[in-house]
Parts: C-alpha cells; structure tokens; sequence
C-alpha cells in the first residue's frame, strides 16, 4: 500500500469503529505517514501493548475497512500485523516521545520519537530499513546518542540483543558516510 491507500484504509476504520481508540504503529507504515518517497508496504505494524483500542472491535472494523488484522497468508495482501509484547522491539512510549500521525473522528495513529522508531529498525538493518533510517534521520536533528538512549530503553530482550547492538556500531559508520565523511 502506498499513502493514500493507508489513509483509505485508516478513513474506513475510523468510520467503523464505535468508540474512541489509540493505535500505536512503528515501521514501513510510520514512514509512509511521513512521506518517505516511493515508500510500500503489504502491513500496518501495531504495537499492542501500547495501543488503546478493543482488539475484538478493531479486527472487525479493520475486515469491513478490507483490510484484515493478522491474516492466516498475510504474504501477499495489504493487512495489519497486531505485534505482542514478545517479538515488539521498540521503547515504550513516553508523551514527551510521541507523535501524533493521523486522527480521524474516533481513531488515532500515533508513534514513538524519530530515535525510537531507528531503534526499533536495529533488529534487522536490512537494505529496507537502513533507507527508512537514512530518510527518518534525514528528517530530523537527533544525534546518533539519540538512538543509543532509545537502544537503552528497548524491552530487556532487545537492549542487550547481540544484533541490535552490532547493527548500533554499522549505524554509526552509516550516519558518517550519509553525511558525506568516511
């Protein structure tokens, strides 16, 4: 989906649902909203913990708006992915950290800060999300020790993971060739 199918699809939720809910989202779908160039994608990442919405409520509201929450084949259609806590690499949200994405009449889309959402992005660093990190960082004034304090407030399993920390050291020889140095 691009951006104005994501809109599309969050218009028809918000005219679906009955009350007021919060959804929280990171990844592609987050850059979609800040218009990243060219930026797709096939799902809305949800993080559940931090959303205030009744699940129950926004499956069947997100089915009508025709896009399903995590499908049996969600490999080639447009869905949105509920993310628990266990596999949720990302900070918990701080309203000093937010930012407002969308509001509909009932339905909210918010996020983490800039630095939370390049965190969230270290536990994979593929070529997809360094673009994302490239354009997000692009997009603001943090500082790479940003990104390091959101690395400390990653859940446990992730601030001490390995990989988020090895790909921590790749951003920061990134963040110099970006900005042109060696």
């Amino acid at each position: 989906m691009n951006k104005s199918e994501l809109l599309g699809y969050l218009e028809r939720i918000d005219a679906e649902l009955k009350k007021p809910a919060v959804l929280y989202i990171y990844g592609s779908a987050v850059c979609i909203l800040l218009d990243q160039p060219d930026r797709t994608s096939l799902d809305i990442d949800v993080a559940a913990p931090y959303s205030d919405v009744d699940y129950g409520a926004l499956s069947s509201a997100a089915e009508r708006a025709g896009i399903p929450v995590n499908p049996k084949d969600e490999s080639s259609s447009n869905h949105i992915e509920w993310i628990q806590s266990l596999r949720l690499c990302l900070p918990k949200p701080s309203s000093d950290h937010e930012m407002l994405l969308w509001q509909g009449s009932v339905l909210t889309i918010k996020s983490g800060s800039l630095a939370d959402l390049i965190a969230s992005k270290l536990i994979r660093y593929d070529e997809i999300d360094q673009g994302d990190i490239q354009y997000l960082y692009a997009q603001s004034k943090i500082s790479f020790s940003d990104v390091e304090e959101a690395v400390r407030h990653l859940p446990p399993s992730f601030n001490t993971d390995a990989l988020v920390l090895e790909n921590l050291k790749n951003l920061e020889v990134d963040i110099r060739i970006w900005r042109g140095g060696a």
